[in-house]
């Protein structure tokens, strides 16, 4: 009963914790709405204000910067966290592949590398949702720079902390790019299957 409890009222911090990442997004999108988006239309409103809520989703998620009172910087400490910065891809998805195998039991596996690779799925269909114009050299750039920004985020809280509560791992880079570009591409590909059945029609009708 006790775990029960223990298991309820962490699902309940996290939601709390999601919600309040969630409306403070909001209240961002809010705010850019009225200084940056007024020329937008309605639908990219929309979309971009999807897209504040997801990334807000996605810094409680990834992102625990602790506040001034939890600092503990020194040199010890951040040479301790720089050397745990996973530089090679793959290493540990090897090592959890590896003990599933072992074990029979795949759900680390899907858990950690499945939720790394469609983490920013949503990202690459949402931003060209904002901006039709947005083409494949951006999003290449976007889904690199996403992901680099989040390790980056993770090291300076590893950093500010003094020890290594986040794992920093190029990896994670690399899983969350390759989610986020087949996202986009397949995307892109299903919007430009319809649009020219549009043009067609119109240039049908047009010769009437």
């Amino acid at each position: 009963m006790q775990n029960l409890f223990e298991s309820f009222s962490i699902q309940f911090v996290l939601q709390i914790h999601y919600l309040a990442e969630m409306a403070a997004a909001l209240v961002l999108y809010i705010i850019c709405l009225f200084l940056f988006f007024r020329r937008k239309t309605p639908a990219q409103k929309f979309w971009l204000g999807v897209l504040f809520v997801y990334l807000g989703v996605i810094w409680g998620i990834t992102v625990s910067l602790p506040l001034p009172n939890a600092w503990h910087i020194n040199a010890k400490n951040t040479t301790f966290v720089l050397k745990n910065i996973q530089w090679i891809p793959f290493r540990s998805a090897g090592n959890i592949l590896h003990n599933s195998f072992v074990t029979g039991n795949f759900k680390e596996f899907i858990r950690v590398i499945g939720g790394n690779f469609i983490m920013l799925m949503p990202l690459g269909v949402l931003v060209p949702l904002c901006n039709s114009n947005f083409r494949i050299g951006r999003m290449v750039l976007v889904a690199i720079l996403v992901p680099v920004g989040i390790e980056g985020l993770q090291l300076v809280g590893n950093i500010l902390s003094g020890s290594a509560i986040r794992t920093v791992e190029m990896e994670d880079v690399v899983l969350n790019a390759a989610g986020c570009i087949l996202a986009y591409l397949v995307f892109a590909g299903l919007r430009n299957l319809f649009r020219p059945k549009k043009k067609k029609k119109r240039y049908a009708s047009a010769r009437r």
